[in-house]
Protein backbone atom coordinates (compact mmCIF):
# COMPACT_ATOMS: atom_id res chain seq x y z
CA UNK A 1 0.00 0.00 0.00
CA UNK A 2 1.42 3.19 -0.91
CA UNK A 3 1.86 6.22 1.35
CA UNK A 4 0.33 9.33 0.94
CA UNK A 5 2.52 13.03 0.82
CA UNK A 6 1.62 15.25 2.66
CA UNK A 7 0.33 17.26 -0.15
CA UNK A 8 -1.60 14.42 -0.88
CA UNK A 9 -3.14 13.78 2.58
CA UNK A 10 -3.65 18.18 2.09
CA UNK A 11 -5.49 17.52 -0.66
CA UNK A 12 -7.59 14.86 -0.24
CA UNK A 13 -8.45 16.42 3.01
CA UNK A 14 -9.59 19.86 1.82
CA UNK A 15 -11.61 18.24 -1.12
CA UNK A 16 -13.49 16.27 1.00
CA UNK A 17 -14.39 19.30 3.25
CA UNK A 18 -15.33 21.33 0.39
CA UNK A 19 -17.19 18.41 -1.32
CA UNK A 20 -18.91 17.47 2.13
CA UNK A 21 -19.84 21.07 3.41
CA UNK A 22 -20.01 22.62 -0.11
CA UNK A 23 -22.72 25.50 -0.95
CA UNK A 24 -24.58 25.70 -3.79
CA UNK A 25 -23.61 28.83 -5.72
CA UNK A 26 -25.28 31.13 -7.33
CA UNK A 27 -25.73 34.63 -9.11
CA UNK A 28 -27.50 37.82 -7.72
CA UNK A 29 -30.32 37.40 -9.98
CA UNK A 30 -31.03 33.90 -9.59
CA UNK A 31 -31.20 34.06 -5.19
CA UNK A 32 -33.28 36.26 -6.16
CA UNK A 33 -35.76 34.53 -8.49
CA UNK A 34 -35.32 31.65 -5.66
CA UNK A 35 -35.71 34.04 -2.59
CA UNK A 36 -38.83 35.55 -4.38
CA UNK A 37 -40.33 31.91 -5.41
CA UNK A 38 -39.45 30.87 -1.76
CA UNK A 39 -41.79 33.66 -0.17
CA UNK A 40 -44.55 33.41 -2.81
CA UNK A 41 -45.04 29.90 -1.75
CA UNK A 42 -44.30 30.26 2.03
CA UNK A 43 -46.71 33.46 2.74
CA UNK A 44 -49.69 33.26 0.45
CA UNK A 45 -50.31 36.22 -0.83
CA UNK A 46 -46.41 37.95 -0.28
CA UNK A 47 -46.50 40.15 -2.83
CA UNK A 48 -49.58 41.78 -2.23
CA UNK A 49 -48.78 42.49 1.79
CA UNK A 50 -50.69 45.60 2.41
CA UNK A 51 -48.91 48.22 4.89
CA UNK A 52 -49.86 50.55 7.61
CA UNK A 53 -48.54 52.59 10.63
CA UNK A 54 -46.80 49.79 12.94
CA UNK A 55 -48.37 49.77 16.39
CA UNK A 56 -46.52 49.19 19.97
CA UNK A 57 -48.06 49.29 23.48
CA UNK A 58 -47.78 52.44 24.65
CA UNK A 59 -49.45 51.70 28.36
CA UNK A 60 -52.23 52.87 27.17
CA UNK A 61 -53.05 50.31 25.24
CA UNK A 62 -51.87 50.13 21.19
CA UNK A 63 -51.17 53.21 19.68
CA UNK A 64 -49.36 54.36 16.61
CA UNK A 65 -45.58 53.80 15.92
CA UNK A 66 -44.30 56.99 13.42
CA UNK A 67 -41.26 55.46 13.11
CA UNK A 68 -42.61 52.15 12.00
CA UNK A 69 -44.62 50.73 8.70
CA UNK A 70 -45.62 47.27 8.95
CA UNK A 71 -46.30 45.06 6.09
CA UNK A 72 -48.92 42.31 6.43
CA UNK A 73 -50.40 39.15 4.58
CA UNK A 74 -53.87 39.53 3.33
CA UNK A 75 -55.25 36.87 5.39
CA UNK A 76 -53.53 38.41 8.53
CA UNK A 77 -54.10 40.09 11.80
CA UNK A 78 -53.57 43.90 11.66
CA UNK A 79 -51.21 43.80 13.66
CA UNK A 80 -49.36 40.32 12.55
CA UNK A 81 -46.14 41.96 10.62
CA UNK A 82 -44.39 39.89 8.08
CA UNK A 83 -41.61 42.77 7.97
CA UNK A 84 -41.24 46.33 9.34
CA UNK A 85 -39.82 49.34 7.15
CA UNK A 86 -38.46 51.51 10.02
CA UNK A 87 -36.80 55.05 10.73
CA UNK A 88 -33.43 53.29 11.68
CA UNK A 89 -32.74 56.03 14.05
CA UNK A 90 -35.48 56.54 16.17
CA UNK A 91 -37.33 53.50 15.94
CA UNK A 92 -37.55 51.02 19.41
CA UNK A 93 -38.68 48.09 19.06
CA UNK A 94 -40.14 48.19 22.95
CA UNK A 95 -41.79 51.22 22.41
CA UNK A 96 -39.61 53.57 24.54
CA UNK A 97 -40.78 56.52 23.22
CA UNK A 98 -41.38 60.36 24.57
CA UNK A 99 -44.76 60.94 26.65
CA UNK A 100 -46.36 63.16 23.53
CA UNK A 101 -46.16 59.43 21.43
CA UNK A 102 -48.12 57.74 23.80
CA UNK A 103 -51.25 59.85 24.20
CA UNK A 104 -53.82 60.67 21.55
CA UNK A 105 -52.85 59.43 18.06
CA UNK A 106 -50.77 61.64 16.62
CA UNK A 107 -51.49 63.79 13.51
CA UNK A 108 -49.13 61.87 11.00
CA UNK A 109 -51.14 58.83 11.60
CA UNK A 110 -54.24 60.13 10.48
CA UNK A 111 -52.67 60.13 6.73
CA UNK A 112 -51.09 56.62 5.13
CA UNK A 113 -47.51 56.19 5.76
CA UNK A 114 -45.21 57.41 2.59
CA UNK A 115 -42.83 54.31 1.94
CA UNK A 116 -40.69 56.52 0.05
CA UNK A 117 -39.96 58.97 2.69
CA UNK A 118 -36.06 58.72 3.13
CA UNK A 119 -36.39 58.19 7.09
CA UNK A 120 -37.30 54.49 6.64
CA UNK A 121 -34.25 53.20 5.87
CA UNK A 122 -33.97 49.78 7.42
CA UNK A 123 -36.48 46.48 6.87
CA UNK A 124 -37.04 44.78 9.92
CA UNK A 125 -37.83 40.98 9.50
CA UNK A 126 -40.18 38.70 11.48
CA UNK A 127 -38.60 36.01 13.77
CA UNK A 128 -40.72 33.99 11.56
CA UNK A 129 -39.70 34.99 8.22
CA UNK A 130 -35.87 35.02 9.43
CA UNK A 131 -36.46 31.15 10.59
CA UNK A 132 -37.82 30.01 7.33
CA UNK A 133 -34.86 32.14 5.42
CA UNK A 134 -31.61 30.83 7.01
CA UNK A 135 -33.28 26.98 7.38
CA UNK A 136 -33.68 27.28 3.34
CA UNK A 137 -30.50 29.80 1.94
CA UNK A 138 -28.49 29.85 5.49
CA UNK A 139 -27.10 32.42 7.14
CA UNK A 140 -28.36 36.15 6.57
CA UNK A 141 -25.32 36.98 5.35
CA UNK A 142 -25.97 35.17 2.36
CA UNK A 143 -29.21 36.43 0.83
CA UNK A 144 -29.45 39.86 3.21
CA UNK A 145 -28.79 42.10 0.49
CA UNK A 146 -30.89 39.74 -2.69
CA UNK A 147 -33.99 40.29 -0.03
CA UNK A 148 -33.50 44.08 0.55
CA UNK A 149 -33.23 44.74 -2.99
CA UNK A 150 -36.29 42.21 -3.80
CA UNK A 151 -38.43 44.17 -1.07
CA UNK A 152 -37.61 47.45 -2.32
CA UNK A 153 -38.41 46.21 -5.83
CA UNK A 154 -41.61 44.66 -5.05
CA UNK A 155 -43.09 47.72 -2.52
CA UNK A 156 -41.40 50.20 -4.34
CA UNK A 157 -39.37 50.83 -1.13
CA UNK A 158 -36.16 53.12 -0.68
CA UNK A 159 -33.98 50.87 2.90
CA UNK A 160 -30.81 50.63 2.66
CA UNK A 161 -30.58 48.35 5.70
CA UNK A 162 -31.95 44.68 6.29
CA UNK A 163 -32.12 43.25 10.06
CA UNK A 164 -33.68 40.40 11.69
CA UNK A 165 -35.21 41.91 14.65
CA UNK A 166 -32.85 40.25 17.45
CA UNK A 167 -29.69 41.03 15.61
CA UNK A 168 -29.98 44.99 16.85
CA UNK A 169 -30.12 47.03 19.72
CA UNK A 170 -33.54 48.70 17.94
Amino acid sequence: MKRRTMNEWIYSLVFSYIYIHMKLIITESKISNALHRYLNLSYDGFDNCSHNWADFNCGWGVCCDIYAVGFILPKDDYDDYLFKLVDGNNYDDDGDYPEELKGSLPEICWDEPNIQDERFDTILISEDMYDGLTDMFGDINHWRDSLLSLINKTFNTNARHLMYIYESDM
